[in-house]
């Protein structure tokens, strides 16, 4: 990283070791309310509120909020180089072992964090809690918890350098270091300060403090997971998303380059109104996305419903699916309540229709997939 190249840029260069750090300036910036800008604003604040919408037009909301998470979870772990799907996700919770090699199989672990850490994070807003250093610490801990060294450090700020785009994860040819050690625990407790009292209308305030959580890069891995999902949070919070339905990974993963251009460009030439319509672009696209995805959800469970009107466990069966596309035997007893006999007779029902099918070929411990759900969930 050459200081130079950030020499008119709105934050400083401190020297940490001989090493070259950028420390970004505090929130909020003086921030010019452009045509484009506001025009990609009002477009997102639509967008937002038109799927707030078909929450409130759900029978049970909650039936959305598991292929949601997965859809992100997925797609956020993919934005870090594996190729963990949707599918290995929900086949890791029920168990089931797909032929992958032990790296691959780490990777779905995290991705299943993710899952975990959205979760217990809204769960802690609906309890009361604010989005502070130790919610953030917390979330960083259930992501990287069990999967990473001790040398990531689960769960605790960093007291190293890190360095982005850097090849052999050294100094040498990364295009940005971020904030010294030295600085990050303050840097990241005014960035949340900012969060939580805020000057510009929500949306914009979120693109701010995304940039602001990755430039500070609080810890030693992990942060672009739980900088996408502190987007969701904040959105949250502020009551303009009604839960985690918004899969902000897959936007980023389409337009990475342009993601890290203008990242950079904002500590390089203070270029945050460039940056805030791209983030406001990714909420409009990534909301229009995830309304069509639950209307096409909610569709298919009506038209699998209508198959069964007078067998009420095939009925919750379906529900089931749609929560849990990877199924066994006993976890629909547990979920569903009903006895054995009945929902093994609704698990053979609903692979009469292809609703599921069996995928391990055995004749005990089988495994089912609903392959018409998860086609809609990686549609996106």
């Amino acid at each position: 990283m050459d200081p130079a190249d950030f020499a008119d840029g709105p934050g400083r260069i401190d020297d940490y070791d001989g090493l070259p750090c950028h420390r970004p300036a505090s929130l909020p910036p003086d921030l010019t309310l452009t045509e484009d800008l506001l025009a990609v604003y009002g477009d997102a604040q639509y967008a937002l509120g038109r799927l707030a919408t078909l929450e409130r037009h759900l029978e049970n909301p909650t039936l959305l909020i598991a292929p949601f998470v997965h859809r992100e979870a997925a797609m956020s772990s993919q934005v870090e180089g594996t190729n963990v799907t949707i599918s290995d996700i929900y086949a890791h919770e029920v168990g089931a072992s797909p032929k992958r090699a032990a790296a691959e199989l780490a990777d779905v672990r995290e991705a299943y964090n993710y899952v975990d850490a959205v979760t217990h994070g809204f769960e802690r807003l609906d309890e009361g809690a604010s989005i502070d250093v130790e919610l953030i610490r917390t979330l960083h801990e259930k992501l990287l918890g069990g999967v990473r060294g001790e040398e990531d450090r689960p769960g605790e700020l960093r007291d190293v350098p890190v360095y982005i785009g850097a090849p052999d994860d050294g100094p040498d040819g990364a295009s940005f270091v971020p904030a010294s050690p030295d600085y990050v625990d303050l840097l990241l407790e005014q960035c949340l300060s900012y969060l939580r009292r805020g000057e510009y209308p929500p949306l914009i305030d979120t693109a701010l403090v995304h940039y602001q959580f990755e430039a500070i890069h609080p810890f030693r891995d992990g942060n672009g997971r739980l900088g996408r999902l502190l987007i969701m949070l904040q959105l949250y919070e502020a009551g303009l998303l009604p839960g985690p339905y918004l899969y902000l990974s897959a936007y980023f993963k389409r337009h990475g380059i342009a993601y890290r251009e203008k990242l950079l460009q904002v500590s390089t030439d203070g270029a945050y109104e460039e940056w805030a319509v791209f983030v406001l672009d990714a909420i409009a696209e990534q909301a229009i996305d995830a309304y069509d995805c639950g209307v096409a959800l909610t569709d298919l469970r009506e038209d699998y419903r209508a198959k069964f009107p007078s067998f009420p466990t095939a009925r919750e069966l379906v529900d089931y699916v749609f929560e849990q596309p990877y199924l066994t035997g006993p976890r629909a007893v547990e979920a569903t309540g009903r006895s054995k006999p009945s929902v093994y007779d609704a698990i053979e029902a609903l692979e009469a229709e292809g609703i599921v099918v069996e995928t391990t070929g055995q004749e005990r411990n089988k495994v089912y997939e609903a392959p018409e759900v998860l086609s809609v969930l990686d549609s996106g």
